[in-house]
C-alpha cells in the first residue's frame, strides 16, 4: 500500500525579503505566520508587522509535499 503524502505549508525568512534560514512549516497558514511572527519578534527584533508585510507574508506562502 502506497503511503499518502500529506500537503503542508511552509514559508521562510527569505520570502518575506529577510537575509536568514528560518523556514516555518505546519498544517496551516496561521500557524505558520504565528511561527514566522515569534521568530522575527525573538531573533529580528521586529515587535510589530506594518500590514503591507502581512500581505507580503501571506501571498509567499507555498504547499510543500511531505
Amino acid at each position: 500500500m502506497a503511503e499518502e503524502r500529506k500537503e503542508r505549508v511552509q514559508l521562510t525568512c527569505r520570502d518575506a525579503g529577510v537575509d536568514c534560514d528560518f523556514v516555518a512549516e505546519g498544517e496551516s497558514v496561521e500557524e505558520i505566520i504565528a511561527a514566522c511572527a515569534e521568530h522575527a519578534e525573538t531573533m529580528h527584533g521586529m515587535i510589530s508587522f506594518p500590514p503591507e508585510l502581512w500581505v507580503k507574508m501571506r501571498s509567499r506562502v507555498r504547499t510543500v509535499k511531505t
